[in-house]
């Protein structure tokens, strides 16, 4: 191979290293990103069962706490193990960009070692300055001065090349050492959280068989817990279908206004806001017949959800925002789930959320999902207050607060605080319930919200 091919094969082979190591460098950042997140959870679980402590007794919210927490600790050994296999990897092609190395400085080397024993050989045979008197005219005595010079030049770039190789091995010797570094401090720290797991696996049962001791209190405690869950749920349901019914209303006037304008009749001089449906339909049919050119009739009102075009906006952006919703407090944990499901405690009872439920540490606040209009704030007795907040045809509700900061039809922006949660003064603990509608069916929150 000549060595310009040798060195477009170098060159060529750096750069799909290089490559190879942004895309691995961009994995590695994720990954440790998430397992910060991660890690944060945790703590904010501990946080959590710690204040839930204050009371010996177990409780179904602390059971869901560590069910949460284990969930988490799983997730963040997956995520070790893939930091592992990537190291890993790195490993494996940092040893063989070593070796490719060494095979270069061995090559570089000996190709020196060569040029040396020819310079010698052709020093002791004929000598410099005989191989430049020895030509034939004054022009092939140039070049051949200027072979010489380059022939040296050319031993120094050698030993600058074998230098400069054998800096970027020690160079990527030691950043091997240090891969190896990390991934023994790696399975170091796996060992510690499978420690972790079993620890609070036993702890889980331990939690599982107090609660199912107490099985005939437990039953009454969820069976009261559903009952209010579905009177708050029955609440809303009657509030939003209020506001879908006012927004259809509003549609079906501004509809046949804009009929009894393309009539030709007069806004405030023909008909007004206290004019009847029933009264406009009349002058409309009036004002077409006593016309000497018919017009055509406007399209009529859809039934379904009618928006107007800024309401429409914001509902198509909170739609665009799938995914991406900001968590409706600053820091919280998943305690409950949305939907059908199996009692934690006891799985023959089955129960049913209609909304999340985020675990949080006293004195945290509830914050908006995002931009909307506060359309009521109600509070079933003997409950703390909920917040529902409409986003075009997207509703919010915010439950279990035991302080409200906004009011019936104030904008709000996403984040902004609604109020403070309540922190239950029997088991310490302070659970948020954040619910979402689509028009009037209930939908599951989770996905919405940013990971």
């Amino acid at each position: 191979m000549s060595a310009f091919a040798k060195y477009i094969s170098l060159v060529f082979m750096a750069l799909l290293l290089s490559l190879s190591a942004v895309g691995q460098q961009t994995k590695k950042e994720e990954l440790r990103s998430r397992k910060i997140q991660l890690q944060d959870e945790i703590e904010l679980a501990n946080k959590i069962l710690e204040e839930a402590r204050q009371n010996r007794q177990a409780t179904v919210t602390s059971l869901q706490t560590i069910n949460q927490k284990l969930r988490i600790r799983e997730e963040l050994l997956r995520t070790i193990d893939r930091e592992i296999e990537l190291i890993e990897e790195e490993i494996e092609e940092q040893e063989d960009h070593i070796q490719s190395l060494r095979n270069e400085i061995d090559t570089l080397k000996a190709e020196y070692a060569e040029m040396i024993r020819q310079a010698y050989k052709s020093k002791s045979e004929t000598g410099r300055l005989m191989f430049v008197l020895s030509s034939q005219n004054f022009a092939q005595a140039v070049r051949r001065v200027q072979y010489l010079r380059q022939y040296s030049s050319y031993r120094r770039q050698q030993v600058a090349a074998i230098e400069e190789r054998q800096a970027e091995l020690e160079h990527e010797i030691d950043m091997l050492s240090r891969q190896k570094e990390e991934k023994e401090g790696l399975r170091v720290q796996k060992e510690s959280e499978r420690n972790s797991i079993l620890a609070e696996r036993q702890e889980q049962q331990r939690a599982i068989v107090e609660l199912q001791e107490t099985e005939g209190s437990l039953e009454s405690q969820i069976s009261s817990k559903q009952a209010e869950a579905n009177r708050l749920e029955e609440e809303i349901q009657k509030i939003i279908a209020e506001e879908i019914r006012k927004e259809r209303a509003r549609a079906q006037r501004k509809a046949l206004e804009d009929r009894a304008l393309s009539a030709g009749l007069v806004k405030g001089t023909d008909f007004n806001d206290r004019t009847s449906n029933s009264r406009l339909e009349t002058l409309i049919a009036e004002a077409r017949a006593r016309a000497t050119t018919p017009t055509p009739e406007p399209e009529p009102a859809t039934s379904s959800f009618a928006m107007t075009p800024d309401v429409a906006r914001l509902a198509r952006n909170f739609e665009a925002n799938k995914g991406n919703l900001p968590w409706p407090v600053e820091r919280g944990i998943i305690v409950g789930r949305f939907g059908r499901q199996p009692h934690p405690a006891n799985p023959t009872i089955k129960i049913n959320n209609p909304h999340i439920e985020i675990g949080t540490q006293a004195g945290s606040e509830a914050r908006a999902a995002f931009d909307g209009v506060v359309i009521r704030v109600i509070r079933i007795p003997g409950s703390p207050f909920t917040v529902i907040v409409q986003h075009g045809n997207y509703y919010t509700h915010y439950g279990n607060l035991s302080e409200v900061y906004v009011k019936e039809g104030e904008q709000i922006t996403a984040r902004q605080n609604l109020g403070r949660i309540y922190t239950d003064p029997v088991d310490s603990q302070t659970v948020l319930q954040f619910g979402l509608w689509q028009n009037d069916q209930l939908e599951d929150p989770l996905p919405w919200l940013s990971r």
